[in-house]
């Protein structure tokens, strides 16, 4: 990241060649360092004279720049490994994107790097550049408008990183365009980055996490020094995710999952670019985070604030409520005819005097619901000269309340096109942002990642060999619900009570010791949702109808699949009514098992309301799980119904965690649907416990 010395392996003047873009760049970015051109014939490139071997050199470079095909990389790395080189960009595609072979040939990169103690970047990348020493290790065409700043953009994508670094809104410390990042990841730059004075944002463009733990790490380093970290992740959709047996796969993809671990670690994700170049501009800008959430917008106009407003609702945004010495301070300095609210119009008299707009600021700061203020002002690039002037009045004052602010704002522009350039040049020190929803998406990241720190939860000492449900799934048979039921109630959740019949006979004596009304499910580890297959009778109120039902459940089960084993019917006993949850575990690697909670029932695919986080959960996560749902209105008491006990869906919830801290790595996924939440208490309904080798 910060080489000496540079040798170019491969190093030609052939214009096309990746070795020559990267000789160029060193030239015109004035590295300071050695630049050592490596090529066993010709006696000078670019008129630097070269060498035809590194064991040629009196000491080892620093970087060795690999710019040749891959079928000679590792051969190359290998001589730079010998000559005691600790770092190399590898240039060349040709490695694990492509086939068996290169996947073999990527793998045997990775061994040779570990041999050699080498941080390498790539392969099949563009390289990295350090604008602070000039250090243009990179393999593209890179513009002389790129300015020194304090973000360093770290990409897997090659595309994206271009399109990033020259938008032309901020300067870099550096750009890394990392490619398959087969030996050296994402964690170990940002773990450099962390200790880098020059760099003060850390854009990630991200592909794939491969090592959460490493992840993780650096991100404690990156917050320890104050520095905020933003990512764009590319492959959110779930085409081509594969579904899970159990209701909670279809209900957290790995979207979720990366969502979540985000949320853990602190990082401010972004929708799109736009979204990312946004969010890296307010960054940048903002003197002082935010130490509240709530959002204060100021305009000039009834109709701008309101569309603002309605964008910020949709993104979510809280837009408190003023206090009465707020409203009454601004009732005394607008106009008769302003209305004093959240959001602000302070109407056109601002234009005129704009020593009025820079009071609503201060009088907004000292609001204590306000953390942030929004200034929503559009000012066209079209303007002439004359219609321009008439808003430097007011990016004036914003700018002079910025210089000693505290209470940070941010000028914002409805179209993406931004504010005409008379306007833009007045608002030095401001963050100033382009576009409603794309601005008030980074508003509202930046706020949900203030004060963000990475905590760990008390971990569940895991199960040991000898535990007796460890020994059971030893023999990799599939759990049927009643034991998963079981092996649940053993771990603080309640389940129902319930017996197994293997005859109608059974069936009547276990309703009668239970107790009528009961419920009979066909029990077979083969079947995973009983009512598909004509497997569940409700309501069964009596000795007759129990024996029916027994005879019937047995006969539709073998009908709807005839090969799977049956071992009789369970009788349930049926519940009184309450809210239907979903509770449920789901495993998303590389992350392990995470938790989601919704609404349950029936319907809870159709409806699709879940919410999902990764483990361990404690009391706090489950409640805000719960609040990230429409359970939270149901659990009140819903259109007249009681109250549910939200405390024990709660516990419920942290005991599933703690269930999954013991046993997690015996387990696929977990789906308890329905949980029923009653006015007190609750209860598992149905369970689908999933073992790993099942």
């Amino acid at each position: 990241m910060a080489p000496r010395s540079v040798a170019v392996i491969g190093a030609t003047e052939r214009a096309d060649a990746s070795s020559s873009y990267v000789m160029r760049n060193l030239m015109a970015f004035g590295f300071s360092g050695a630049i050592i051109p490596v090529h066993p014939k010709a006696e000078t490139v670019f008129g630097i004279p070269t060498i035809p071997s590194l064991d040629r050199l009196d000491a080892p470079a620093d970087v060795a720049v690999i710019g040749i095909g891959a079928a000679h990389v590792l051969g190359a790395l290998e001589d730079a490994g010998r000559a005691g080189v600790k770092a190399a960009v590898v240039l060349a595609s040709g490695f694990a994107e492509t086939d068996e072979e290169g996947k073999a040939r990527q793998q045997a990169l990775v061994e040779i790097a570990r041999k050699y103690g080498m941080a390498i970047c790539g392969p099949n990348c563009l390289g990295l550049f350090n604008l602070q020493n000039g250090a243009a290790l990179y393999s593209s065409t890179l513009s002389p408008n790129l300015r020194k700043g304090a973000l360093a953009i770290l990409s897997h994508s090659g595309a994206s990183a271009i399109a990033l670094a020259n938008t032309g809104r901020f300067g870099l410390s550096h750009i890394v365009s990392c490619g398959n990042s087969a030996a050296t990841d994402l964690p170990d730059y940002l773990s450099y980055l962390a200790d880098d004075e020059a760099t003060r944002v850390i854009g990630l463009v991200v592909e794939a996490i491969r090592d959460p733990a490493a992840f993780t790490s650096a991100m404690q380093a990156a917050h320890a020094a104050e520095k905020q970290v933003i990512a764009l992740r590319a492959g959110k959709s779930s085409k081509g995710a594969e579904a899970a047996a159990a209701h909670t796969g279809s209900l957290a993809a790995a979207n979720e999952a990366y969502e979540a671990f985000f949320r853990r670690t602190g990082v401010i994700e972004a929708a799109d670019m736009d979204g990312f170049v946004e969010t890296a501009a307010l960054c940048l800008s903002l003197k002082a985070r935010p130490t509240r959430r709530g959002v204060a917008i100021v305009g000039v106009s009834g109709g701008g604030v309101a569309h603002v407003s309605d964008i910020a609702e949709q993104v979510g945004i809280d837009l408190p409520e003023f206090s009465k010495q707020t409203i009454a301070r601004l009732q005394a300095l607008l106009p008769s005819f302003a209305t004093p609210q959240n959001p602000v119009d302070t109407t056109g008299v601002v234009f005129a005097d704009g020593a009025i707009y820079r009071s609503v600021l201060d009088i907004l700061a000292q609001d204590p619901a306000v953390g942030l203020i929004v200034a929503a002002q559009d000012a066209p690039v079209g303007l002439d000269t004359a219609g321009a002037a008439e808003y430097t009045g007011i990016a004036e004052a914003v700018a002079a309340y910025a210089k000693d602010a505290t209470v940070p704002v941010a000028f914002i522009s409805n179209l993406s096109s931004g504010h005409h350039p008379a306007v833009r040049e007045r608002l030095a020190g401001v963050p100033v942002l382009n576009g409603t929803r794309a601005a008030l998406n980074a508003v509202r990241r930046v706020l949900d990642a203030t004060g963000a720190t990475i905590t760990n939860a008390s971990a569940i000492e895991p199960a040991g060999e000898n535990d007796p449900w460890a020994e059971r799934l030893a023999t990799a048979k599939k759990l049927t619900e009643r034991e998963g039921k079981q092996w649940l109630a053993e771990n603080g959740l309640r389940v129902t009570r319930e017996r197994l019949a293997v005859t109608a006979q059974e069936s009547i004596a276990a309703a009668g010791a239970i107790g009528f009304p009961v419920v009979l499910k066909i029990e077979s580890p083969d079947i995973l949702h009983k009512t598909e297959v004509g497997g569940v009778r409700l309501g069964i109120a009596s000795a007759a109808e129990a024996a029916e039902a027994f005879t019937a459940i047995m006969r539709s089960a073998h009908d709807h699949a005839p090969d799977a084993n049956l071992h009789g019917v369970v009788v349930q006993e049926m519940t009184g009514r309450g809210v239907e949850a979903l509770v449920g575990l789901v495993r998303h690697e590389p992350f392990g098992l995470g938790i989601v909670v919704g609404v349950g029932g029936v319907l809870v695919e159709l409806v699709k309301d879940a919410a999902f986080d990764l483990l361990p959960v404690d009391r706090d996560a489950a409640e805000a799980l719960i609040d990230r749902t429409r359970l939270a209105a149901l659990l009140k008491g819903y259109r007249g119904a009681p109250p549910a006990d939200r405390e024990a869906l709660i516990e419920t919830i942290v005991a599933l965690s703690n269930f999954a801290g013991r046993y997690g790595d015996l387990i696929e996924a977990v789906d308890l649907n329905p949980v029923v939440v009653f006015e007190k208490g609750a209860c598992v309904l149905d369970a689908l416990v999933i073992s790993k080798g099942a």
